[in-house]
């Protein structure tokens, strides 16, 4: 596996993956939309921050690689500090890919000297991807309540 800054060209295959990742990760019964525009909004969410995290200096963007073919992508805000979007192909999650994403971007984080206090947030009903936080050190700092489908906020302690 390599892991390489993200670029344009990798639109159609982030947009895939992310596609595939809200289908198998994001179903949400307590909604007036479908799961299916709920998909749509939420990988428009995630290419757009895509795109923002390349041209930006305040923002990091990796994608994971096997054989030329995209495995996931990370974009981590530096700023605030926050790991905007972590997302790995369902087809090959547990191989490490995220692992890899994370250990990545909490580096580039690192590298400019923030070590803690790190954000993200994560679907109230994905625990695979609480435990795998976890594991990081990130642990839940409470719900988010602005947005479609019901979200928490974890930290990384200090």
């Amino acid at each position: 596996m390599q892991i390489r800054k993200g670029t344009i060209n990798d639109l159609p295959e982030v947009r895939a993956i992310s596609e595939r990742a809200n289908e198998a990760c994001c179903v949400v019964d307590d909604t007036d939309e479908t799961p299916i525009s709920l998909d749509h909004c939420l990988t428009n969410t995630a290419i757009e921050a895509f795109v923002t995290g390349i041209d930006s200096d305040n923002q990091s963007v990796y994608v994971a690689t096997r054989d030329d073919v995209l495995l996931g992508y990370v974009v981590a805000i530096h700023d605030t500090p926050e790991i905007r979007w972590i997302v790995v192909d369902p087809s090959v999650q547990g191989n490490g890919t995220g692992k890899a994403l994370m250990i990545t971007a909490l580096d580039a984080l690192a590298d400019l000297g923030v070590r803690s206090n790190v954000r993200l947030t994560v679907p109230v009903t994905n625990e695979r991807a609480k435990a795998f936080y976890r594991k990081f050190g990130f642990m839940v700092t409470g719900p988010i309540n602005d947005r479609h489908v019901p979200m928490l906020e974890m930290q990384r302690a200090a």
